[in-house]
């Protein structure tokens, strides 16, 4: 189904509607009804609805509950332009519980995220995203009012890095009232229930103030890989794909170049005749049947606002916003293995001590010598699954002063974040004591896991070297800002408008890593190292609005808007002492055109910055096990390389030209059409990339990678360790036009409206050096923890990806359906069957809903009671296999795997 497709849909519901629905004629209204101006994302200027920017998206909470989204990230990811890698609660292996947007592929840090119009958080302390509640599932529904973005198109006066777009999150402020709401959902396959339960409630309390208070408790239970088809298994070879099971595992061992594996029925060896050769290609362990693919999640939150006039034209307001989150990560038992390693000095943890260990051990097998011993490889299937817990605190409170001074409006305000987050593991092993235990006798790394024999007991044993470390990512951010703006004086179209202000703010990022962690003698799990750091931020900016003409049905103005800032970094812990300063000045010039009042033209030239994160700075060094694709043959296919991906002080900022043309046409703003339609184009300079797959093509041949390292092993010449760090590419380039088409028709028999958005990427391309050549990754899968492609994108960009909503209306009841539409992409052939090419299929789903609202004057206990129930994937479709993705056989930023789901929730409002 392409574009095509879309509208022929789109067209035969709008004209079905006008066939069997008659149009109400509009009454003449008694007098014309002024509306005021009022702020919206991408300008701290006042406007009126008839300056509103086309590629403005307003999610308000009535959608958001109608669709029992419970943040506004669901919501965000059915939208046209939300595609490409992002962080998402739906990530087990390397997941936090953390979900960031991701405008027009660009990646969660070129989207700004803003609470009340101020940012929602600083840099992450752990991985490559924003951190405070730039994590949107920190933020539930009750508590939101709208949701606004505008992608592409925001204003330069937020920040200097929102290069694809805008984000801000309106906090209930003005609310009057009271409701409560629960609401229960579950898939048909398996129990993967949710379950909600909040409250709002609004208060005068006297003439001058005004308090809003909501909380909020939100359960998911988790879906194991092994309840769903398309995850059950690692062996994808009947899909298309490889078998991307485990080589590491009991009883599996390298003697004198060759590799053994138990006979079936051995349990503990006593010679090498109990072992047979190492198939490569079937002898993998499917670690999917105890990995969990969707992680068990809990999350409460409190938010509070209140606002106090001290005297007209003044007053003060504070907000609150608190949430914990437990998030119960799960996968298979640890693997780990004892090796011999000629470049151990790099920190990959190859536990060369085991292997000593064991060639010494009372229970090494006759017949082999062990001088000949290379490896011994083991899971520790007695202590189950890996688990990390991860609890999460966010915090954000502001107090703020606003009020006016003869014309102008200002406003100042001081705000505080702060995040911790506390990842306690179990399943690992201590290498210093397991050791101990192999040399006694007490541990046999050579027989099955869980074996009993004389002098030893796995189970007693691992379950004695067992330990649970904790690893803590600490966060702060504060800001104060003062803004304020005014019409100055009158040209001959209208005012001239003029908003300006300053910001300072701090953030801090602290990562304290487990000691055993740190030692690399952890047995399972990912070696890191602490360090923390620290940036300041001094800001100004200037928007102005420049009317040109002004008549009855035409209308041309200019917008300019620039802003200064002053970046200062600094490692305050770790290896690095490399101190780091950066200057951004951007500017932003648009152009608003309405040659009639139906049609309203926009475009747009600005420039963006992004400075590197503390982390893609100062990161310390964290092991990570991807697969590569080996250009010199010699790697197994599907072989996981150990990988140490460090943060680089050298980095420079990414800097970004942004083009915007946009139209609208709209006759009627209460009937009709509306159709919108915004050209997009995005330039980005040295672009930051972590990209090992490239250091390891550059390396093969023989070219310069500069602080990177390529290990290969001396014998066989398969890779064996990558010691990689971010770095700057050359530039990369996206365009696109995204298209929305809205038909609203009033009729007697209620009122209905039929919605169309549709992203079309024209092109999306990297490069990695200035004489390189581009590569394109429009229309292809990537998924950046799976890697095998040239360089690291930064996800899989769809040509195009659009949803159609049809919506019925009449007195209480609200009817309503979707089908979402995502492309088809090219699979990443370093992963498919024989490596070659091979097509994700195109995924259509459709979700449908419908709504009661009990008035208020029904004479029953259900006044003012909503009752909805809904069924998202209808046909119950399983996300498209893709053989490049990470762990779970999906592109897990793009789809979900939880099939059918019924949701049902009721609110009350008294």
């Amino acid at each position: 189904m392409k574009f095509t497709t879309l509208i022929r849909i789109t067209l035969g519901a709008v004209v079905s509607q006008c066939l069997t629905g008659q149009v109400i004629e509009s009454e003449e209204p008694s007098e014309l009804t002024q509306l005021e101006p009022y702020l919206v994302t991408g300008s701290h200027l006042p406007v009126s609805n008839e300056r509103l920017p086309p590629a403005l998206t307003v999610i308000d909470s009535a959608a958001l509950e109608l669709w029992d989204h419970q943040t506004a990230i669901e919501a965000i990811r059915e939208q046209a332009f939300s595609f490409g890698a992002s962080n998402t609660e739906n990530d087990s292996n390397g997941g936090t519980g953390s979900a960031g947007a991701n405008l027009r592929g660009l990646g969660n840090l070129s989207t700004l995220t803003l609470i009340n119009g101020r940012r929602s958080g600083g840099n992450s302390a752990y991985g490559f995203q924003h951190g405070g509640f730039a994590d949107l599932n920190l933020i539930p529904t009750a508590a939101i009012q709208a949701v606004q973005v505008v992608p592409g198109d925001g204003s330069v006066t937020y920040g200097s890095d929102a290069v694809a777009g805008t984000l801000n999150i309106l906090l209930h402020d003005s609310y009057t009232g009271n409701r409560i709401d629960s609401s229960y959902s579950n898939t048909t396959d398996g129990d993967a229930s949710e379950k909600t339960l909040s409250f709002l409630s609004g208060q005068a309390l006297n003439d001058s103030t005004h308090l809003v208070l909501s909380g909020s408790w939100y359960q998911r239970n988790a879906i194991n890989t092994r309840d769903r088809n398309i995850s059950e298994d690692t062996d994808r070879r009947s899909q298309g794909g490889q078998n991307q099971g485990s080589p590491t595992y009991p009883g599996r061992i390298k003697v004198d170049g060759s590799e053994y594996t138990l006979k079936d029925g051995v349990v503990s060896p006593q010679s090498l005749s109990d072992y047979r050769l190492w198939d490569a290609s079937e002898d993998l362990y499917n670690f999917n049947d105890q990995a969990i693919a969707v992680p068990e999640v809990e999350r409460s939150s409190l938010m509070a606002h209140l606002s106090h006039e001290i005297r007209p034209q003044l007053q003060i307001w504070t907000e609150f916003l608190y949430t914990g989150s437990n998030f119960e990560n799960g996968l298979a038992p640890a693997p780990w293995f004892g090796g011999s390693f000629p470049f151990a000095g790099f920190n990959f943890p190859v536990h060369s001590a085991v292997l000593d260990a064991a060639r010494t051990s009372p229970h090494l097998p006759s017949g082999i010598a062990p001088s000949e011993l290379e490896q011994v490889n083991y899971r520790s299937f007695e202590l189950g699954r890996l688990e990390i817990e991860q609890q999460k605190t966010a915090l954000r409170g502001l107090i703020g002063l606003r009020g006016q001074a003869a014309d102008w409006n200002w406003e100042t305000a001081v705000s505080y974040i702060e995040t911790k987050l506390e990842a306690n593991y179990s399943g690992i092993t201590d290498e210093t004591a397991l050791v101990d235990l192999i040399n006694s006798g007490a541990f046999n790394p050579f027989a099955s896991a869980g074996a009993v024999g004389t002098g030893y007991d796995n189970t007693t044993a691992l379950q004695s070297a067992a330990r649970t470390p904790s690893n803590h990512y600490d966060e702060t951010f504060w800001s104060y800002d003062l803004k304020a703006d005014a019409p100055l004086f009158e040209l001959p179209a209208g005012e001239l408008e003029l908003a300006t202000g300053l910001e300072f703010r701090k953030e801090t990022i602290d990562v304290a890593i487990d000691p055993l962690f740190e030692s690399s003698m952890n047995l399972g799990g990912a070696s890191e190292n602490s360090y923390g750091a620290e940036r300041e931020v001094s800001a100004l900016f200037v928007e102005a609005w420049l009317p040109i003409l002004s008549q009855v049905h035409q209308e041309l103005a200019i917008s300019l808007s620039s802003r200064y800032e002053h970046y200062r970094d600094r490692p305050t812990a770790g290896n690095s002492d490399v101190s780091n300063e950066y200057d951004a000045l951007v500017y932003k010039a648009g152009l608003f055109y309405r040659p009639h009042p139906a049609l309203q033209i926009r475009a747009s030239l600005g420039s963006s910055f992004r400075a590197p994160t503390l982390t893609e700075s100062y990161g310390a060094g964290i092991s990570t096990y991807p697969i590569y694709n080996d250009p010199l043959g010699f790697t197994p296919p599907s072989s996981r390389i150990d990988t140490a991906v460090s943060g680089n002080p050298d980095l420079d900022p990414e800097r970004s030209i942004n083009l915007n043309v946009g139209l609208l046409f709209e006759p009627d703003t209460t009937r009709g059409w509306q159709i919108a339609v915004d050209y997009y184009r995005i330039e980005t300079e040295d672009v930051i990339v972590n990209g090992a797959q490239y250091f390891i093509d550059q390396a093969a041949l023989g070219n310069d990678i500069g602080n990177a390292v390529v290990l290969r092993d001396p014998s066989t010449q398969a890779l064996t360790g990558v010691f990689a760090n971010w770095f700057n590419a050359s530039e990369s380039i996206t365009d696109g036009i995204e298209y929305k088409v809205r038909y609203k028709a009033p009729t007697n028999n209620g009122f209905w409206q039929a919605t169309l958005g549709l992203n079309q990427v024209l092109s999306y391309k990297l490069k990695a050096s200035d004489g390189a050549a581009y590569q394109s990754y429009l229309g292809t899968l990537v998924d950046p923890r799976a890697t095998g492609s040239n360089l690291v994108g930064r996800g899989s960009i769809p040509e195009y990806k659009g949803y159609l909503e049809l919506l019925w209306q009449h007195n209480q009841l609200t009817l309503s359906g979707t089908l979402n539409y995502i492309d088809s992409l090219d699979d990443n052939p370093a992963f498919t069957i024989d490596q070659e090419p091979r097509t994700v299929k195109a995924w259509s789903t459709v979700d449908i809903v419908a709504s009661y609202r009990w008035p208020e004057n029904s004479m029953t206990w259900l006044n003012n009671t909503t009752l909805t129930v809904g069924v998202d994937n209808v046909s119950d479709e399983a996300p498209p296999f893709a053989a490049g993705a990470f762990a779970d056989g999906y592109d897990s930023s793009l789809y979900t795997l939880e099939g059918r789901r019924y949701h049902i929730s009721v609110s009350r409002e008294f």
